[in-house]
């Protein structure tokens, strides 16, 4: 072992993480009394500064995705890394802290040594990623076999309305979701499932192949819509959810310079601004004037109707009546008030179905969806997660489309195909990313009888609480990284709305 000097240890704050560079590694130190413990300066998933994060109740919580680490060992507890972080060598000598640049031994050797039981996973979105990583960081030893439609999955899906339509990564580089070492762990098949036969424990897929399994999960996502309106079929409409579709879609917009979207949606919105940063004319058509008013209320919600149009963006209010085209190919949009807006490219940012069209021997809402246990179980050794399982909640059942819900819900029902108990209770966090800045939502409010705002929305630095009957239900803000991280965890108990302001004011002021 070669140790290095790092910092005095009583330089190193308490229950801080604390960046120092080793040679080339960067490295954070984090200390608790006397003991000292040295990982990896940057999240696994996105590589966020960890020194920028929080530390609560026993974990260091990423700032910009609220993945969650075990401070004793640096093992990851909530994604969205699908990794535990690297460990250190860490000494104190004379008061000195010192670390070993050669990190150690991975926590856990994943192993694939058995044919017997085989368990497999529908669909590798983020659900379905986590759920293989973590079976096998669970030491699921027997079969595993990822079943999904598109040759390319799993990969990050946030991208392609953020960072590749802004020109900032080529379709080319979507990351991945599991890493390439972990290509020998799992059997990938590229396949449609056609029907599913929950008491022969059998897929059928299209081509009549049939796969049989001895548990299941499915993990199908979402599939975008068509609304039932004339024209949604002719050429230049399009829909966003994958890769191939967002490749398509981009060189069509690279041609003409121009899009008009229909539907104010997070996927419309992040790719509209993500759009004007490339010069590209944006319309934006939806029914509502103002974006994320269901989500943010209206204070918020108007702050981004008018952040879009400063950027340049356009928008139409109405109902959409009909598509216009000519020789198969879109020329306008026709609204129901009688307006025409020219459009050589759409994209319908109208929502998305469970696609579930597959399960015909297990119940579905009326969305599509499967309601679930609160351990994610739908039928016998099935378990369903994701954009398709509507969950039960102390106030009611709830169905959530956000990838770090998803991915959180993979990883509880890879447990529990493992025999564990463990109950979906997560506070739900999502993020979005408008003309490159970020904002953050953490729980979730149908509907709120308080609602508080502190810092500035014109700066990018504010906290907004909303309540429901004196307790804190949701938060939205900007700028606020490390303080989101904490109450990430912070909310798994009940926060009085005045606690929550008061912490806010702490962190702002």
């Amino acid at each position: 072992m070669s140790y290095q000097n790092a910092i005095v240890l009583q330089d190193l704050p308490e229950l801080k993480p604390v960046r120092v560079p080793i040679g080339e590694t960067g490295i954070i130190l984090i200390r608790e009394q006397q003991t000292v413990k040295a990982f990896q300066s940057n999240c696994p998933h996105a590589g966020a500064p960890l020194e920028q994060g929080a530390i609560y109740e026993g974990r260091l919580v990423c700032p910009w995705h609220k993945a969650n680490f075990s401070l004793a060992d640096g093992s990851m507890c909530e994604p969205l890394a699908l990794s535990d972080l690297k460990r250190y060598p860490v000494r104190v000598e004379n008061g000195m802290v010192q670390v070993d640049p050669e990190p150690l031994p991975p926590l856990v050797s994943f192993a694939a040594d058995q044919q017997q039981p085989v368990y497999v996973i529908l669909g590798t979105g983020a659900a379905g990623a986590a759920a293989a990583w973590t079976l096998r960081r669970e030491g699921f030893t027997g079969k595993l076999i990822l079943v999904d439609r598109e040759s390319e999955a799993p990969y990050d899906r946030t991208v392609l309305t953020k960072f590749v339509p802004s020109g900032k990564m080529e379709i080319s580089e979507v990351p991945p979701l599991l890493q390439e070492d972990f290509a020998p762990f799992a059997e990938r098949i590229q396949a449609d499932v056609e029907r599913l036969d929950t008491a022969k424990r059998l897929l059928h897929f299209a081509d009549g192949e049939t796969l049989s399994y001895d548990k299941l999960l499915i993990a199908t996502g979402g599939i975008p819509q068509r609304p039932d309106f004339e024209g949604k079929a002719l050429f230049g409409v399009h829909v966003l959810r994958s890769i191939e579709q967002a490749d398509t879609l981009l060189n069509e917009i690279d041609k003409t310079r121009r899009l008009v979207i229909i539907g104010n949606s997070f996927i419309g919105m992040e790719l509209a601004s993500a759009l004007r940063a490339q010069e590209i004319e944006v319309q934006v058509i939806a029914r509502d004037p103002l974006p994320f008013k269901k989500q943010f209320g209206e204070q918020i919600a108007r702050y981004f109707r008018e952040l879009h149009e400063e950027n340049g963006v356009k928008f139409t209010e109405g109902e959409i009546a009909s598509l216009q085209g000519n020789n198969g190919h879109v020329t306008a949009v026709v609204l129901k008030d009688g307006q025409i807006v020219p459009a050589d490219i759409v994209l319908l940012a109208t929502g998305i179905a469970p696609g579930t069209s597959f399960i015909h021997d297990i119940p579905l809402n009326e969305d599509g969806s499967l309601t679930t246990s609160e351990t994610l179980k739908v039928a016998d050794d099935v378990w369903a997660a994701g954009d398709i399982a509507t969950f039960p909640t102390a106030t009611g059942t709830l169905r959530i489309e956000h990838f770090r819900v998803a991915e959180q819900q993979g990883r509880v029902a890879a447990k529990n195909m493992l025999g564990e108990n463990d109950p979906w209770d997560r506070v739900p966090f999502f993020w979005t990313t408008q003309f490159g800045t970020r904002y953050e939502y953490v729980g979730h409010a149908g509907e709120w009888d308080d609602y508080q705002l502190f810092g500035s929305l014109q700066e990018k630095k504010f906290v907004a609480l909303y309540g429901q009957k004196g307790q804190l239900a949701a938060v939205t803000s900007c700028g606020m990284y490390t303080f989101t991280a904490e109450l990430v965890l912070r909310m798994q108990k009940p926060v009085t709305l005045a606690e929550a302001a008061a912490l806010a004011e702490k962190a702002l002021y």
